[in-house]
Formats: C-alpha cells, sequence, structure tokens
C-alpha cells in the first residue's frame, strides 16, 4: 500500500516550522527560503502611443542586485534585497518589509521589441520601458522539395 501525502500534512510541516516551542510565531527567512518561498514586489503596467511601462516598487534594492530578462512578451524581474547585516543581534518587534529573493513574471499586453528595452532605478522604483511592435501575418508560401527517392524515378 502506496503512502499518501496529505495536503493537511504539508501545512502541519510548515506550521511546526513556523511556530516556536511555546506556539508563538517565529517565523524564520530561513525557513521560508528553505520552503522555496519568494516575495513579489508590487508591479503596474499601463501602455503609451509608442511602448509600454512597467513600474516595480524595490525600495533599498540596489541596481546591481537587480535583473531584468525579457522574452517575447514575457518579462521577469528578479533580484535582492539585502537583509539587515546585524539582523542576528536585534530582537525585532515588528518586522513587516520584504527581504531576500524576489522575482516577478509579467506577461505583457502587446507585443514588444527586445531590442530598445530600457531601465531606470530611481527613489526604489524600478521602471522599464519597452517599445511596442505590430505583429503581422504574412502568407508565406513554402516550397516543398522532393525527397531523393522522387528524383531518382521512385525505385
Amino acid at each position: 500500500m502506496k503512502k499518501k501525502i496529505r495536503p493537511i500534512a504539508r501545512i502541519f510541516k510548515v506550521e511546526t516550522e513556523i511556530r516556536g516551542v511555546r506556539g508563538e510565531v517565529v517565523l524564520k527567512r530561513e525557513t521560508l527560503g528553505n520552503l522555496g518561498l519568494t516575495w513579489e514586489p508590487a508591479v503596474d503596467v499601463y501602455e503609451k502611443d509608442q511602448e509600454v511601462v512597467v513600474e516595480v516598487e524595490v525600495p533599498g534594492v540596489q541596481a546591481q542586485n537587480l535583473k531584468v530578462v525579457q522574452w517575447g512578451n514575457r518579462l521577469e524581474i528578479s533580484g535582492l534585497k539585502k537583509e539587515i547585516v546585524e539582523a542576528e543581534k536585534l530582537k525585532f518587534h515588528r518586522l513587516e518589509r520584504e527581504m531576500g529573493f524576489f522575482r516577478k513574471e509579467i506577461i505583457l499586453p502587446v507585443y514588444v521589441s527586445s531590442e530598445k528595452t530600457k531601465a531606470v532605478l530611481e527613489n526604489g522604483v524600478l521602471t522599464i520601458f519597452l517599445q511596442k511592435v505590430r505583429r503581422e501575418n504574412k502568407e508565406i508560401e513554402v516550397k516543398i522539395q522532393k525527397s531523393k527517392d522522387e528524383n531518382r524515378g521512385g525505385q
């Protein structure tokens, strides 16, 4: 008989890792990382006449810790918001700001050029400008080549 993993068991495991001995919430960042969790920054996407603009809230993140990858009409923004250097020596009473690795994937509403994309980081907001392109469906006749057997007379 195969052992089934029930969703409730997974929840219990996560809760066990999150709760301390006395039942208080002890949510450690290492626990989140081990669970494969990352955070997603807030994003606005809007269209202008000639471009699509994506604004990403990344306060406290430096440009060298950001990566933007575009393929087709998809955009992936990822990076690292470094944690407080001496966090282990501190006793937090409230810890609401997101830290650590983040990733956000966006499907753009229109087709854009991959050659004219630019990004600017200013005042904690990463703004990405993507040039719109018109997608044309051209009808092209594809020539069919004869097989080698047909060229020899079908032997």
